[in-house]
């Protein structure tokens, strides 16, 4: 569980989950601190946030939702902050930018929607909530334990708004 690796790495985490019984499950198990929210409205105060670890979340959001998302964490993370994201980009049925739709799971009825995302996309969304990607990683599944699809993750950071708008400045200088 990420939360718990945080933890024992010295991080003061706070786990988020959309469902009120997994995050009774993690504080169970674990005995931190985890909150019901959805990540596009998440409960924290602007700013207050120093990192955000987000795995496999966006996947299940559509694109304004995703959207909201990033300027949420833009919202909340502290100037410098970072946020990593990891997402599914594709498999050998669905190629980026495509959804799958689930009816069953470790057979039981489920109405699942996993979004493939394309990380050039992701990262311009990102960019468009005040979010400036340091590093990606694209990598292939480990067969032996994951879904065999090919997977993305990138390291964004919010920049001071300043900076932003002299960079934006700069890139898009107006015309004479």
């Amino acid at each position: 569980m990420a939360t718990r690796h945080l933890a024992h790495r010295r991080a003061d985490p706070v786990g988020i989950d959309l469902s009120p019984r997994m995050c009774a499950i993690a504080r169970r198990t674990t005995s931190l601190p985890y909150a019901a929210a959805d990540m596009t409205a998440p409960p924290i105060r602007s700013g207050s946030v120093s990192g955000i670890l987000c795995w496999y979340a966006v996947i299940h959001l559509d694109g304004p939702r995703r959207n909201a998302a990033y300027a949420e964490f833009a919202r909340v993370l502290r100037q410098g902050g970072h946020a990593l994201l990891g997402f599914h980009t594709s498999d050998t049925d669905t190629q980026p930018g495509q959804a799958k739709t689930l009816t069953d799971w470790w057979d039981q009825p489920v109405d699942l929607t996993f979004r493939l995302l394309d990380p050039a996309a992701e990262t311009a969304a990102l960019a468009q909530a005040g979010l400036d990607l340091v590093a990606r990683l694209d990598r292939t599944p480990h067969t032996a334990v994951e879904h065999p699809s090919q997977r993305s993750y990138l390291l964004v950071r919010r920049s001071a708004p300043d900076l932003r708008r002299r960079l934006t400045a700069t890139r898009h200088p107006t015309p004479c």
